[in-house]
């Protein structure tokens, strides 16, 4: 499924980058197709642990909504309450947001906006002005890594063909 999900990271990329006339593709590129492996790690974990597919849908769906309040859009960081703090942390979706912030607004200089007058503002803003692009990466690379490992541990015990 990886060359699938790369040419599907790929046309997204050149769709959106080059219409909207953004910064960075190749970041753009990168952080899309590992977001896009990392969720489909997660579906695969759940196709295994659930027994109806409907079921695994819905329960993936609550847990990426979740992880997208918690992400740091709707709620800046700051903002979240410290008793759902851990989601915010533990939302692959967290290193990804950072990581599309960081390289669309770091290198703009000025906006026309009182707000914002420049996208370091915006990146201040949303709590994002201490973003290590290397370091989101190499998370959303290890998230991919625990949950391939963990659909291979799972099928291995729970799906050998023994019933």
């Amino acid at each position: 499924s990886i060359p699938g999900v790369f040419v599907l990271a790929l046309f997204t990329t050149l769709l959106v980058v080059l219409m909207a006339k953004l910064n960075g593709f190749g970041i753009y590129l990168l952080d899309l197709f590992l977001s896009l492996m990392v969720a489909e790690g997660f579906m695969c974990v759940m196709a295994v642990i659930v027994p109806h597919y409907i079921i695994g849908i819905a329960l993936a769906a609550g847990v990426f909504g979740f992880f997208m309040l918690c992400q740091g859009f709707f709620v800046v960081q700051s903002e979240i309450p410290p008793w759902f703090i851990w989601g915010h942390y533990l939302a692959f979706h967290t290193y990804s947001f950072r990581v599309f912030m960081h390289n669309e607004f770091d290198p703009i200089d000025s906006f026309d906006s009182a707000q914002f007058p420049s996208g370091e503002a915006v990146l201040k803003f949303y709590d994002m002005d201490n973003v290590d692009v290397a370091r989101d990466l190499g998370i959303l690379v290890a998230w991919l890594a625990f949950f391939q490992l963990l659909f291979l541990g799972l099928l291995w015990a729970f799906h050998t063909g023994k019933r």
